[in-house]
Formats: structure tokens, C-alpha cells, sequence
């Protein structure tokens, strides 16, 4: 009796060291449907069909005016530092309490990081802290989303203003949270979301930058397609870029 009481409570410790999902898929018939529909006909002139819905439906659930598809998270935030021209010897504020997403494209543009507390009470960045590390090298902030908590908008905003430094919303975790009744994605020039398999909604790996800026939008066109502009000849670089498109898929 001692023995088998012995592996029943081995087993149950096994089981309660297993971690708990932030988030999971939900497949369903539907989504295999769209999928097959997608290898059999998202090619040639039809090839953008699924990404362009997708973006129409997106930008209209958030409020937004423009939505682009792109492979990651991270790649809209390097989008956003890119479109901004943030560059050696500039400076860029991020809560300290994040995945290193959040940060890494700061690096990719030569930028330096400054890491902010987070508020105790949503651990989102703290607005207080950030308007304290702000100095003349400052040229954004990136306000995250964590957990789909969401900081102080409010007062990010007037910060965003007051200096003229540009507000990014990272959303990769709140798809569908909301702040005094604004969506996820609806704060600063630009917000990114996430569709790794942990977030809220998934593509398998994907993301998504949306904004109310056409000039943004435009230069984050060119800057995700090889520096090519859409109202050039075809295959015309005029300048290098970045290779950031989702599939179809």
C-alpha cells in the first residue's frame, strides 16, 4: 500500500511540474479548409488574397486605417525603428520586464536600449519612469502589452507629445484587450501584434503592424520588400532593405 501511495503521489508531482500555457491553437475544420484553399490557390495573381483579407479584417477590429502582414512581431518592430530612421547614438526607452523581442530590433538599427521599471499594479512600463530617462538622444518609446495587460495610454500619449518622441504600442500579447475602450493597437504611430503558436490568436509564426499614418504606411511597404516601391517597374531596388512578407498560409 505504502508503495503504490508512493507512485501515485511521484505522479502527481510530475504532472503538477508541467507548465501552464499563456495561450494555445484552437484548429478546427475551418482553418484546415482555409489552409488547403490556400495551397491550391494563393499563387500568381492571387497570391496576396489571403494576407490582403486578413489585413482588411484586422485593421478594421483595431481601429486602424492600415494593417501589413509581416513573418514576426519582431520584424513589425524593426519595421517601425526602421520607417522611424532610428539610428547609431540614438536611444530608444522599453520596460525592462519583457521578452527580448521586445528590445533586439534597438540593436538591429545600432540604437541603444534604456530599460524603465514597470507599474507594480499591470507590469507594464512605468510612465513615470520613462518621462525620468528621457534626454535629447531619446526617439521612441515602445510601450508592451504583457500578459494582456496594458499600460497607461493616457499618460504615454501626453509624454509622446510633450517631447515629440514617437509611441509604439508592442501588442504581441493582447490581441483583443482594451484600454478605457480602445483595442489593443490602437496607441501610438504604430502598434505590432504576435501569431506565434503561445499568443492569443496564431498563424503558426506571423505578425501584424498597423497605423493611421499613410506616409508610415508607405515607407513600411517599401522597407518589408527589398526597398521596392509598388508604383515602380517591377524588380526596381532603390535601396536595400529588409525581406519581410507572411505566406499566404
Amino acid at each position: 500500500a505504502d508503495f503504490c501511495g508512493s507512485r501515485r503521489l511521484l505522479k502527481m508531482s510530475e504532472e503538477l511540474r508541467l507548465p501552464i500555457p499563456i495561450a494555445g491553437p484552437s484548429i478546427t475544420s475551418l482553418e484546415l479548409d482555409y489552409v488547403q484553399d490556400a495551397l491550391q490557390t494563393a499563387w500568381y495573381q492571387n497570391a496576396n488574397k489571403y494576407n490582403q483579407a486578413f489585413e482588411n479584417a484586422f485593421a478594421k477590429f483595431t481601429g486602424r486605417r492600415y494593417a501589413v502582414s509581416l513573418p514576426s512581431c519582431t520584424s513589425a518592430l524593426h519595421l517601425c525603428l526602421a520607417a522611424l530612421g532610428i539610428k547609431a547614438g540614438d536611444e530608444v526607452i522599453v520596460p525592462d520586464f519583457t521578452w527580448i523581442a521586445s528590445s533586439a530590433p534597438i540593436d538591429y538599427m545600432g540604437a541603444t536600449p534604456r530599460f524603465a521599471d514597470v507599474d507594480p499594479r499591470t507590469w507594464c512600463i512605468s510612465e513615470a519612469h520613462v518621462e525620468e530617462l528621457i534626454n535629447a538622444k531619446t526617439r521612441a518609446i515602445i510601450a508592451v502589452d504583457l500578459y494582456g495587460h496594458m499600460p497607461n495610454y493616457e499618460a504615454l500619449n501626453k509624454i509622446s507629445e510633450k517631447y515629440g518622441i514617437a509611441l509604439i504600442e508592442d501588442a504581441a500579447e493582447a490581441f483583443g484587450s482594451q484600454y478605457k475602450g480602445e483595442q489593443a493597437g490602437s496607441f501610438g504611430i504604430a502598434a505590432c501584434f504576435s501569431f506565434h503558436g503561445s499568443k492569443t490568436m496564431t498563424t503558426g509564426e506571423g505578425g501584424m503592424l498597423v497605423t493611421n499614418n499613410e506616409d508610415f504606411f508607405k515607407r513600411v511597404l517599401v522597407l518589408r520588400d527589398h526597398g521596392r516601391d509598388a508604383r515602380d517597374k517591377n524588380f526596381w531596388n532603390r535601396e536595400v532593405a529588409f525581406k519581410y512578407k507572411m505566406s499566404s498560409l
